[in-house]
C-alpha cells in the first residue's frame, strides 16, 4: 500500500464510532470517533510520560504506540469488548487486528517498525506499553465523565466506568499519576448520581 493509501484508509478512523458509547445509550451524533480518542490517548501518553519522569521510558517509542494503538480499526471497525465473549477464541480479535494491519503495511519501508511497536502494545510488558494502555483507558474514564455531564445515566455507562477502572486497577496501582488522576475522576463521576 502507498502512503496515500494509507493516509486515506486511516483517515476512515474520523467516520467510525466508538462502538461502546452506543451501547451506554449515548446519541449516534454525540459519540466520539476512534480518531478522536487516538488523540486523547497521544495526549494523554505524553502527559504521563512527563508526569511520570522515568529515565528509562522511550517518548518516541510511547507516543508511535498511542498513535497507531487502533490503526487495525481503518479496515475491521470497532469492535466493543462486550462482543469479545461471544468469539470463540479471545485471541480472534488480536489475530484479525493483526492481519489487518500486514495488509496497511504493505509496501512501507517501516513495516516490521510498525508490527514491532503493536505487538509491544499487545504485550503490555514495557513501560511504555503500559502508559500507552493506561491513557487508553483513561480515555475511557474522561469521556465518559463527559457523557455523564451532558446527562447520561445510564446504567451501562456506570458498568462501563467499573469496567475500565478494574481494568485499570494494575496499572494505577505501578503508576501513582495514573492512581491520582484515577481517584480525582471517580469522585468527579460518582458526584453525578
Amino acid at each position: 500500500m502507498k502512503l496515500r493509501e494509507l493516509l486515506e484508509r486511516l483517515n476512515n478512523l474520523k467516520r467510525i464510532p466508538r462502538t461502546g458509547w452506543l451501547l451506554c445509550n449515548v446519541p449516534l451524533n454525540q459519540v466520539e470517533d476512534v480518531a478522536q480518542h487516538t488523540f486523547d490517548v497521544a495526549v494523554i501518553t505524553f502527559l504521563l510520560a512527563d508526569e511520570l519522569e522515568h529515565k528509562k521510558l522511550n517518548l518516541e517509542r510511547a507516543l508511535s504506540m498511542a498513535v497507531m494503538h487502533d490503526w487495525a480499526e481503518a479496515s475491521v471497525g470497532d469492535f466493543p469488548n462486550t462482543a469479545l465473549k461471544h468469539l470463540e477464541s479471545p485471541d480472534i480479535k488480536k489475530r484479525m487486528e493483526k492481519s489487518a494491519l500486514e495488509e496497511l503495511f504493505i509496501g512501507l519501508k517501516n513495516k516490521e517498525k510498525c508490527m514491532k511497536l503493536w505487538h509491544e502494545y499487545c504485550e503490555k510488558r514495557t513501560i511504555e506499553s503500559k502508559i500507552v494502555h493506561s491513557a487508553d483507558y483513561l480515555s475511557m474514564l474522561v469521556q465518559a465523565l463527559k457523557y455523564r455531564e451532558r446527562g447520561n445515566r445510564s446504567r451501562q455507562l456506570d458498568r462501563l466506568w467499573r469496567a475500565v477502572k478494574s481494568d485499570l486497577a494494575p496499572y494505577a496501582a505501578e503508576f501513582k499519576p495514573v492512581r491520582e488522576l484515577v481517584t480525582e475522576l471517580n469522585k468527579k463521576y460518582t458526584a453525578f448520581h
